[in-house]
């Protein structure tokens, strides 16, 4: 496979920010648990923040973020949908989705972490790496707590 571009690379990380942020906002539509719902809400803003802090690296380097997002995320988010409208679905069904996703950022910001990036760069994608798996350990602990 070959090796992506910096600007490929600082793309897909956008898409994965914002993938993330209209997840956890459908993810906080759907569950019924108020903690929860303000915990997706805060993992969205986070998200958006996320995204909104790459920009500028992308466009240094001549890309134009691409607000359509991934179809993975497309079909994570209709895969939530479907799970909150199944009779009798609970929260824990979202929960595991939701973590299903940090799982999936986790392994974009790894990949990324893996390429030739400029220090600036790099330090900004390992904070927010780390953020990432706080957050997922929040999204499981308040799945064992449930």
């Amino acid at each position: 496979m070959a090796e992506r571009t910096e600007r490929e690379v600082l793309h897909h990380l956008v898409e994965t920010c914002r993938d993330g942020e209209r997840g956890f906002r459908a993810a906080a539509d759907y569950v019924q648990d108020p903690s929860l719902r303000t915990l997706f809400l805060e993992l969205a803003d986070q998200r958006q923040k996320f995204a909104q802090d790459l920009v500028p690296h992308l466009n240094r380097l001549g890309g134009a973020p691409d607000w359509a997002g991934t179809t993975a995320g497309a079909i994570h988010r209709g895969w939530m949908n479907l799970k909150a409208h199944v009779p009798g679905h609970s929260d824990h069904a979202i929960v595991v989705e939701a973590a299903r996703g940090e799982h999936a950022a986790l392994g974009a910001y790894d990949e990324a972490l893996h390429g030739m990036l400029p220090p600036t760069v790099s330090s900004l994608i390992e904070v927010q790496r780390e953020d990432i798996q706080q957050s997922k350990e929040r999204i499981s602990a308040f799945d064992h707590a449930a």
